[in-house]
Parts: C-alpha cells; sequence; structure tokens
C-alpha cells in the first residue's frame, strides 16, 4: 500500500456556495481546515478519514489534498454538510489515486449520499506518458 493519496474536490452550487468554500480553501491551512471540516474525535482517522491532510492546490470552488492511504471522506462528508447549509442542491465531485494508483477513484456527495467506485492501473513506469494513456482512460471508465 502507497503512503499518500492525492484527492481533488470540487463543489458545484450557487454563487454564495462557491464564494464560501472559495475564501475558506483559498485563506484557511491545512489544521485549520482539519478544525472547520474535521469531526470530534481522538484520532485523525475518526476526524478526517485519513492520518494526515495537507492542502496543495486550490481555486475557485475547488481544492487539491495530499492524505495517507485513503481519500479523507469523512473530512469530505463534513464539507457537503456545512455547504448544504447555504445552498440545498449542492453537490460535491472529485478523483483520487494513490502514488501507485491502486487503488484510483471518483466520488459524488449529494443529497442521496456518498458515492465512489474505484479500479486499479498496474502503469508502465517506462511510459512517459503514462498518465494520459493509461491513468485518464481508467478514470474515464469508472461510473457512479
Amino acid at each position: 500500500m502507497a503512503n499518500t493519496c492525492t484527492t481533488n474536490i470540487d463543489l458545484n452550487g450557487n454563487a454564495a456556495v462557491t464564494e464560501w468554500f472559495t475564501n475558506m480553501v483559498q485563506s484557511m491551512k491545512d489544521e485549520e481546515l482539519i478544525e472547520q471540516f474535521g469531526s470530534k474525535a481522538d484520532s485523525m482517522i475518526d476526524r478526517i478519514g485519513s492520518k494526515w491532510l495537507l492542502k496543495t492546490d486550490w481555486s475557485e470552488s475547488y481544492l487539491q489534498v495530499e492524505t495517507a492511504w485513503y481519500p479523507p471522506d469523512v473530512f469530505l462528508k463534513n464539507i457537503f454538510a456545512q455547504a448544504t447549509a447555504i445552498d440545498s442542491g449542492v453537490t460535491i465531485t472529485g478523483r483520487y489515486w494513490d502514488e501507485n494508483f491502486d487503488p484510483i477513484g471518483i466520488f459524488e456527495i449529494n443529497s442521496s449520499g456518498y458515492h465512489t467506485s474505484e479500479t486499479s492501473v498496474d502503469v508502465d513506469w517506462d511510459n512517459e506518458y503514462y498518465w494520459d494513456e493509461e491513468v485518464e482512460p481508467a478514470f474515464e471508465e469508472l461510473e457512479l
């Protein structure tokens, strides 16, 4: 099992929830995001769904994080719960992959719950275009 999992998070909603989320992810540091979107629990795994979390990229309605082992499902569900207070029609979608592409997955959180689909990709590391030719097509085949 690889240690690092990258998760891309896209928030889809009205202007108010978009502005709220964008302001949060742009201004907050890792610890502040965990405090805002983590559950009350003794262990980090129970708080966010992973051992640790680092914010690595962000833009309007978008956040990328790196975590240990798994996508931060508790963190994602808590973002959704707070966002629905602003926009009841909000959805959160995204992708995740670990550093060895075992697994890669997609997710969506909406009013019907948290939905995921995943697979594994045994990439040819000698292929300099492995992402475009092997990983991206595997993502495109996943369905929720």
